[in-house]
């Protein structure tokens, strides 16, 4: 019985660098590879997603949110993919990596939202006013206890020293710089 052929091969000289998958050249892709590409590349694109999300989001709940699912997701497609890539023999114990993934995955975020909320972080909003009316700093920490909002007393972040507008106030100004010049 003659061994099985490689899956990665590269039958080209190497002065052309021409990868082929399954002994299909890129340009005479079969259903198969074209499944496997495109499921691999959705897992790298969701992936990317979370890491996008987990950058320029504003606060540790929509980050964590953002991570969790996007990631989670970006798993499971590229587990696929490798079922797909690597046949039947392989296909059990990416299945169990998968449910790995599955059960992991949001069981770590619930863990760290809820970590954050016992610690008393409030979410972002975008005029600073956390669910308890207490002032924020924008990224869910208090910047004073009395609920004044700062120096304008009237939590509303055009009275509180901004200069009025939407955008140019969309941090809160703090409790120890109430003109917002830090």
């Amino acid at each position: 019985m003659a061994p099985p052929a490689p899956l990665l091969a590269s039958p080209a000289p190497p002065s052309t660098a021409l990868v082929v998958l399954d002994g299909v050249v890129p340009g005479d892709a079969t259903a198969g590879t074209v499944v496997l590409v495109a499921l691999a590349a959705a897992g790298v694109f969701f992936s990317l997603v979370a890491v996008v999300g987990f950058y320029r989001l504003p606060d540790v709940y929509a980050r964590t949110h953002a991570a969790s699912k996007s990631e989670t997701l970006g798993a499971l497609l590229a587990l696929s993919a490798a079922a797909i890539a690597f046949g039947s023999a392989e296909t059990p114990k990416l299945l169990v990596l998968a449910l790995f993934v599955l059960v992991t995955g949001p069981t770590a975020a619930h863990a760290v939202v809820r970590s954050a909320a016992d610690a008393g972080i409030e979410p972002w909003t975008r005029d600073g006013i956390g669910a308890d009316g207490v002032r924020t700093d924008g990224g869910g920490v208090a910047i004073d206890r009395d609920g004044s909002g700062g120096s304008g007393g009237s939590g509303d972040p055009a009275s509180s020293g901004g200069s009025g507008s939407a955008a140019a106030d969309e941090r809160t100004p703090r409790a120890d710089d109430p003109e917002g010049t830090r």
